[in-house]
């Protein structure tokens, strides 16, 4: 996680300095600060919030028939961990899928805690273009995060799709 806060700085910090005619290095420490802060009460905050709608998806999954209700609970289930579980050809959908479910609150934490961060460090930024600067800058980096995830989803739903659900698992 903190080998992405490189790229994502430096790419934040662009957007930040268009925007608000911000010297680069400014807005690069001050986007370094703001996703420090989001990488740390993010990680945490982030996985609470995800539990709070995974776990009643996830028994919203019981009263589906088994065969879409084991699909969605995989996902769920990778979504909050995994462990203790037979492998089976959905496990790499699950990952991904539950990758991409698991980055909506976090995205809106980092939302929240970058805006406040940086708003405390430049206080004379105007708060309603500060708060779209932040939503652009997010926009674009976790939209660059989850290309490889949507690609990986992508490639195992293909896979599975070959093999079909009903199908044993292939031996490696």
């Amino acid at each position: 996680m903190l080998v992405l806060l490189i790229p994502v700085t430096l790419i934040e910090a662009v957007v930040l300095a268009r925007r608000h005619l911000l010297k680069y290095v400014e807005s690069l420490n001050l986007s370094f600060r703001a996703n420090l802060r989001s990488t740390v009460v993010g990680l945490p905050l982030g996985y609470v919030l995800a539990l709070l709608g995974v776990i009643p998806a996830g028994f919203f999954t019981t009263l589906l028939p088994e065969r879409i209700g084991s699909v969605i609970g995989i996902i769920l289930f990778n979504a909050i961990g995994h462990g203790g579980t037979r492998p089976n050809k959905l496990d790499d959908v699950g990952f991904f899928l539950g990758t991409l479910l698991v980055m909506i609150p976090y995205f809106f934490v980092t939302l929240r805690v970058e805006r406040k961060v940086i708003a405390k460090r430049k206080p004379e930024l105007d708060t309603p273009s500060l708060t779209k600067t932040v939503r652009i800058m997010n926009d674009i980096t976790y939209g660059i995060l989850a290309v490889p995830i949507v690609i990986g989803a992508l490639r195992a739903v293909m896979k599975v799709a070959s093999i079909g659900i009903g199908a044993p698992l292939p031996h490696h």
